[in-house]
């Protein structure tokens, strides 16, 4: 014990001598004078510097906006439609409506644009309380089934379809006699 107590000593003792390069800055006294025949030495900070700066203009043309109609009055309803001079364009009109939940906007509207390849992207869609429906030939298509329902699968359907309201019930599984008499223990 007494060696782990001496080997403490030293260790504090000689980590006030560490140079200053290792990354350890020993403290120093506040007054001017010091037991020390080096000059004390301070650390110096300064405000972080930023690392981003803001582009000094926008990269790329300016596009102009040539329509910009915005309105909005009241009760809930707007409509806008604005178009830029690069061919972008886009149409929006809504107003509240009642439904099941409570009052929604349904709102309809449209938006364009040149495709890379010089082609007129164009969709038109409305959005109500029945959900976003968009409308567009750009949009994929699901494919055709494959092959007729059999006979028997739409009956099932239509049987499930009718439910318990229409004399329909489902099958009840037969009971089962528990088991917990059917393995007793024989007492030799």
């Amino acid at each position: 014990m007494k060696i782990v107590a001496f080997a403490t000593l030293v260790s504090v003792c000689l980590a006030d001598r560490l140079p200053s390069h290792f990354g350890y800055a020993s403290p120093q006294p506040s007054s001017t004078f010091s037991h020390r025949s080096r000059p004390a030495s301070r650390p110096s900070f300064s405000a972080p510097q930023p690392t981003y700066s803001a582009p000094r203009s926008a990269p790329g043309p300016v596009v102009p906006i040539l329509v910009d109609d915005r309105v909005h009055p009241d009760a809930g309803a707007y409509s806008f439609n604005v178009e830029t001079g690069d061919g972008i364009s886009r149409q929006e009109s809504g107003s509240p409506i009642p439904a099941k939940e409570g009052p929604v906007t349904a709102m309809s509207g449209s938006y364009s644009f040149t495709l890379p390849d010089g082609q007129l992207f164009e969709l038109r869609f409305v959005a109500d309380e029945n959900g976003f429906q968009p409308q567009s030939p750009f949009l994929p298509v699901a494919p055709a089934f494959p092959h007729p329902i059999p006979a028997h699968a739409l009956r099932q359907i239509e049987r499930a379809r009718q439910g318990p309201s229409q004399g329909y019930s489902a099958p009840s599984r037969p009971s089962r006699p528990s088991n917990s008499m059917a393995f007793r223990s024989k007492a030799f």
